[in-house]
């Protein structure tokens, strides 16, 4: 996997101690990843962000960049920053988004539709095979099912998405070169196979507490919907619909039996307007239009434009062609939201109308029903 010229500048950037990425995402975007960069290596241009920023930045660590870069490329492993196109839209809109994220995988996939799915560690039968459930007929739908890698819920609905034939999303409380825990590593190697594996956290930090409610508001970030299953009412998953919320994210939550002590979250959850969920359909219908048709149910043949596009949906047909565009420049071409308008793109695909190019990016179908 590439690192591109812009993450190479960005991981410069916040080997710097003493600034935040916030500030460091406020300051290039005004000025650019380029011109801040440059300016970090003259004198003036130095003085220039001293004003900006209130005080002079500090000389970025080259040793520890010169490592990171050479470790990525020995373990395949890639960076994506938030300057570029491929980063995923939904993350970009929430406060304080990760300016670049570490990659094993597959990064097309971040295009797809995702919902979160989460809970309890030390989770019971129930609450294991509900989630692998919900996950698994999620990914037959066609949506990114998003999880923390963690025991329990998090590895239930990794697998269930694997099992629903789709790609998997784990986002990482530590480096990605790091197994936590330690029994997910098969786990992990067919998520990388299949889907992909992230992390804002340079290669070798190690999994610390205060690390995973920053990995939780990428959970959500990533993410159309959190659903919540078995969660004491003090727990990380808590944490990640909290966020959910703020984001303006859905919140769903499934029930359990009421003197479960895993039960208390989610019930907490729905007693403060969380969307009941005992099968995918519930969650499916508090979304925009999104994911696929069962298989048995047929869709028409690829290449087929159907006759009953909505407005919305006629106005993406007219703005694509057959050579690719990227979902953010869709974005300003249509004057639509990134969340309201990947379902949108997904579901165009699903009927045959347009196809996916990966990379977040769609066109027209060749002629002849072709998908390149």
């Amino acid at each position: 996997m590439m690192c591109s010229r812009a993450s190479r500048l960005w991981l410069r950037l916040l080997s710097i101690e003493g600034i935040s990425p916030s500030r460091w995402i406020s300051i290039v975007s005004s000025r650019g990843i380029e011109d801040v960069a440059r300016r970090l290596d003259s004198g003036t241009g130095r003085s220039e962000l001293a004003r900006l920023m209130g005080r002079r930045p500090g000389r970025p660590r080259t040793r520890f960049v010169d490592e990171q870069l050479e470790r990525l490329e020995r373990e395949g492993y890639g960076l994506l920053s938030i300057s570029e196109a491929g980063y995923p839209s939904l993350l970009r809109e929430i406060h304080a988004p990760p300016p670049l994220l570490y990659l094993r995988g597959d990064p097309s996939v971040l295009g797809l539709p995702a919902i979160c799915v989460v809970g309890s560690r030390s989770a019971d039968r129930r609450g294991i095979l509900t989630a692998r459930r919900i996950a698994s007929e999620l990914s037959m739908r066609g949506i990114l099912v998003v999880s923390g890698l963690a025991r329990g819920i998090d590895s239930a609905a990794h697998e269930g998405s694997l099992d629903g034939g789709g790609p998997t999303c784990a986002v990482l409380g530590c480096g990605l070169d790091v197994c936590y825990p330690r029994e997910n590593g098969p786990l992990a190697e067919r998520i990388e196979g299949r889907g992909i594996i992230m992390s804002e956290l340079p290669l070798g930090t190690p999994p610390l507490r205060h690390n995973f409610p920053r990995r939780n508001r990428i959970l959500s970030g990533l993410s159309l919907g959190v659903v919540v299953v078995e969660a004491g009412v003090e727990s990380g998953a808590m944490v990640t619909a909290r966020m959910a919320r703020e984001q303006d994210r859905e919140v769903f939550a499934v029930p359990g039996p009421v003197e479960k002590p895993m039960s208390r979250g989610p019930h907490a959850l729905l007693r403060n307007g969380a969307h009941l969920v005992e099968t995918v359909e519930d969650i499916m219908a508090q979304l925009p239009p999104c994911g696929s048709v069962p298989p048995a149910a047929g869709t028409p043949a690829c290449g087929h434009a159907p006759d009953d596009l909505s407005e919305l949906e006629r106005g993406i047909m007219d703005a694509l062609e057959l050579d690719p565009k990227h979902i953010d420049e869709l974005v300003r071409i249509c004057n639509i939201s990134p969340t309201s308008l990947l379902p949108v793109l997904l579901n165009l695909e699903m009927r045959g109308a347009i196809v996916s190019c990966g990379g977040g990016s769609y066109a027209l179908p060749a002629p002849g029903g072709g998908h390149r």
